[in-house]
Formats: structure tokens, sequence, C-alpha cells
């Protein structure tokens, strides 16, 4: 089975290679923009078949797609910060909603019969009442960021090539997700990384955003494997949550990690590290996603921990 991951050397991507590469019925093909890190990046993947691309651009996906003839795509190459999406809106479109719209015409177009899980995210969901928490897929969409938006049209394009040509699509919600080789700019990383800098005495105290906001934290481990239980047991046109179904306080992340440290940590609020938009509270239902057989195997505890210690031996590298 011949499986395509673009923006293999991403975390979700890693990931998913690690886990597709113990299988020896699938070959691993991967989709690598940055024609100048190839070298370096072959050692993260070296039992993938690399192929450079680039997603904004449809030739480049063509030539991707003739080669590999895949049966499965993981859709992963995208834009992904919501803080840089505000500075950035016109490239988080470009590459989240165009993007996807070439992998799929391309695809239409050559491999009509291949299975694409797209992700999204639960940002798209934007504000909702409390009154509604678990949010469940049936809830209306109200993005309230640049990003959020970028994957509210992705999902529509899926949905779209899903309707009109029976594109083989699904589609995820994908709320909030830590663990093991996340990179910085996301809230567990970052406040992981600061802690290890302080265990190594680079700095004395962490730069923290808002503490309060609470988030549906699921493992990275456990999110890959939900994208392929979909891609597997799911069902196609369909679009699951992927989350733990219950939230979490940032503060109380960084209680964990701290005391995980056992050092004395001085916190401090950065208004650089506030949104202009900030949901308070996101929990979502996950009830779609058990239905086929996914369970999370793995605690917030387990995600930390595991962070830390890549956040450790990153250091010891350098």
């Amino acid at each position: 089975m011949k499986v395509l991951i673009t923006g293999i050397t991403g975390f979700a991507g890693q990931h998913l290679y690690n886990l597709l590469r113990e299988d020896d019925n699938i070959v691993i093909y991967g989709g690598v923009r940055h024609s100048s890190k190839f070298k370096s990046l072959l050692s993260l993947c070296n039992e993938a078949k690399l192929l450079e691309f680039d997603i904004e651009d449809i030739h480049s996906v063509r030539r991707v797609i003739e080669e590999v003839h895949p049966q499965i795509i993981f859709h992963f190459a995208g834009y992904v910060s919501v803080g840089n999406s505000f500075n950035s809106p016109i490239a988080a479109f470009k590459t989240n909603a165009i993007g996807t719209l070439n992998l799929l015409e391309v695809t239409r177009d050559i491999v009509p019969g291949a299975k694409i899980l797209i992700p999204g995210s639960a940002e798209e969901y934007g504000e909702i009442p409390q009154n509604k928490m678990p949010i469940k897929e049936n809830y209306p969409l109200n993005p309230v960021n640049p990003y959020a938006i970028s994957k509210k049209f992705q999902e529509e394009v899926g949905l779209c090539y899903f309707r009109t040509y029976g594109l083989n699509i699904y589609l995820t919600r994908t709320f909030h997700y830590t663990g093991p080789g996340q990179p910085l700019g996301f809230v567990c990383s970052d406040f992981a990384k600061q802690v290890v800098d302080i265990e190594m005495g680079k700095i004395n105290s962490i730069k923290v955003g808002n503490l309060k906001a609470k988030r549906d934290f699921t493992d990275i481990r456990d999110v890959i494997d939900a994208y392929w239980k979909i891609v597997d047991k799911g069902k196609a046109g369909e679009i699951y949550n992927v989350c733990s179904g219950k939230s979490i306080e940032i503060k109380r992340i960084l209680n964990k990690l701290i005391k995980f440290s056992k050092k004395k940590v001085l916190v401090k609020v950065d208004k650089n590290k506030l949104r202009l938009s900030d949901v308070p509270d996101f929990v979502g239902d996950n009830k779609k996603l058990k239905s086929i057989g996914w369970a999370p195997k793995y605690t917030i505890d387990d995600s930390l921990n595991a962070l830390l210690q890549e956040w450790r031996n990153e250091v010891r590298k350098r």
C-alpha cells in the first residue's frame, strides 16, 4: 500500500511516519517543501521516499501525485499557527485553502479512488456557550481568527469534492494536542522549553500568556492513532472531533511541568503572548470517534513528561 504524507517532517507527520514504518506492507512517501533542508531531513524519515514539492503550486503537486499514485493521502502540509495568522492571514489562506484545492483537483484527475484525510481544527467552532459543552460535530461554526477561517474554507473544499466528485474525503476537527517532539510556538512546548532553560540556568523566569483558558488536550500519539482509524474504519464525507473529551486549565499545565521539574520557577505574564481573540474554554465530544474503535492511551501527565524529556535531550545535544 502506498501512503503519501504531505508535511511528513512536521509534528504530526513525524509521528504518523513512526507508526506506519512498523508495517512492512506500507510504502511511505513524504512531501517535503524546503529544498535547502532536504538532505538534513533524510535522516528523520530514512525509511520513507521523500519528494520535494510546494502545496501552493499545483504543477508541483501534480508531479508528486503522478509519481506516487498513492492509495492513501494524509494531508498534513499546512499553516498551523493561530497567533501568527493575525499577521499573515493571506499566507494561512494560500496554504490551507488553496493548497488543499490544488491537492484535491490533482487527486481527482489522477487517483480519484484514493482515501484522503484532511485534518481540520476545533478553532473552527469559535466561541461556544458553556451550556453547549461538550462541542459536537453538528454545532455551527463561528471562527474568530484568520487561521480558523482558513481551516473552515479548507473543510468546505473537502466536502465539495466529496459531494460533487465522490472523492473519499475524511475530515477531522482536531482539538489541542501535545507530546514528544512538539515544536515551539505551542503552549505546552513553549512552557516545557522554558522549564528546561531554567534547569540549565539559562533563564530565571517563564513568560506566559492567558493561564485561565481551558483546552482539550490529546497526546499526539493518540491523535495519529485516531487519524489512522478514521481512514481505516470511518466513513468518507464525515467529520470527526479528535479530542480527549475533557479540558484542563493552562495554569494546571504549567504547574504540572514545574512539578515534574522540581525547580523553583518565577512566572511572568507577557502581553505579547496574549491573543487578540482567545476562546475561554474548549472541550469536545468524541463519541463519534469512539464509535469506530478509538480510545486514548496516554494521559496528560504522560504527554508532558515525554515533552519535557525531549526538550532536555534536545538541549543536551547543543
